[in-house]
């Protein structure tokens, strides 16, 4: 068992969280899930690499009932389809979604019936790569540059992202996560190769002269932690420690889960406790019975798509797309915005991301938050 104060207490107290005690009812759902991301000799086991969210809507106090008559009725939806899905909602990638009036509908009446989103988004390469930054930066005792630790960290995965092939190579050759003692330093040279030919992509020479920096130091240490003694080429194995980090997180909170059965296995396998004592606030139930669930695939389909294109996407062209959106397009791009900013301003770890700073920016470009910054 693992007692879910180990998981949320660190946490609440790295990232100062506040109303983590508050009693709310949260519906998840996920999108992008690709099981498992491992290297072979052809590459990545998955053809494309897109974020992975886990999360949906959430309102403070127990459980009410979610009608949702009003808003099939608004979307015209088919008395024949059982459950609503993004699919009667909008089709295509994000831009294309965001030109659906029904979507418009739809986010008007999740604002309108005092729902809020939340979610935990989980750029699968960043996680995959920073692991590098994470093993060489805490064991250099510099301060100056761990308060650059997030940048280091998103201008590696930028570099990585536009050399994706080599990079996934390298990690082959070196059996990533679990490199050899004798191939620290050949491993670090090639990323500071890297990073010396790839050194115009970051926004200044400062940046690549410290991430360059940072490599060179690793050589000197006695281990990379993170990176050295674990299984041969395998990036990620599951996502069922971001179900249970969201469930421990609100652990005073009920917590309604689509049911995926590899993840329900997981949590029987390895299960919850506090003080002892099983821990069930949470359960998985079908979409077919839980309103709750089906407005969470919605929700979450629709933000998976947004930062699946923020991430592949540069700040130039983002920036190039928004100012080009009219009509409803805009009107959904507002709506998306002031729905996470309303639910960010209630609750701050509604909202978690495990992505590059230079992501988040772009997300502050497109979304344009009333104070030009999403914190």
């Amino acid at each position: 068992m693992i007692d879910v104060d180990e998981i949320r207490n660190p946490q609440i107290q790295m990232f100062g969280l506040t109303g983590a005690n508050t009693v709310y009812t949260f519906y998840h759902d996920e999108t992008n899930n690709i099981r498992k991301l491992h290297i072979d000799e052809q590459g990545l086991n998955v053809s494309e690499l897109k974020t992975f969210v886990l999360g949906g809507v959430v309102h403070e106090g127990p459980r009410r009932p979610l009608d949702l008559s009003s808003l099939r009725q608004a979307m015209r939806i088919q008395p024949s389809a059982h459950e609503i899905k993004l699919k009667h909602v909008a089709k295509g990638e994000f831009l294309d979604i965001l030109k659906s009036s029904k979507l418009t509908t739809f986010l008007q009446w999740i604002a309108d019936n005092d729902l809020m989103l939340h979610y935990h988004e989980l750029d699968p390469l960043y996680w995959s790569v920073v692991d590098v930054i994470d093993s060489i930066l805490p064991e250099l005792g510099n301060p100056m540059l761990i308060q650059y630790h997030a940048l280091l960290k998103s201008d590696f995965a930028e570099i990585v992202r536009h050399e994706l092939p080599f990079v996934v190579d390298l990690f082959r050759r070196y059996d990533y996560p679990d490199i050899a003692p004798q191939n620290r330093e050949p491993f670090l040279n090639e990323l500071i190769d890297l990073v010396e030919r790839n050194a115009g992509l970051l926004d200044g020479e400062m940046n690549a002269l410290m991430l360059k920096g940072v490599l060179q130091a690793g050589r000197a240490l006695d281990e990379l932690a993170f990176i050295e003694g674990f299984s041969v080429r395998k990036l990620i194995e599951d996502f069922s420690a971001f179900y249970r980090n969201r469930v421990a997180v609100f652990k005073n909170s009920e917590h309604i889960m689509d049911m995926e059965t590899e993840i329900r296995d997981a949590f029987e396998d390895v299960q919850l406790s506090c003080n002892g004592e099983p821990f069930t606030n949470y359960l998985f139930s079908d979409s077919h019975s839980e309103a709750g669930i089906q407005l969470s695939d919605i929700t979450i389909g629709v933000i998976g798509k947004m930062h699946t294109y923020l991430s592949q996407t540069s700040a130039e062209e983002v920036d190039r797309e928004r100012a080009a959106l009219t009509g409803v397009a805009l009107k959904n791009a507002e709506l998306i915005r002031d729905l996470i900013d309303n639910s960010n301003a209630v609750n701050r770890a509604f909202l978690d991301h495990v992505a590059s700073l230079h992501d988040i920016d772009k997300l502050d470009r497109f979304l344009r938050f009333a104070d030009g910054q999403y914190k």
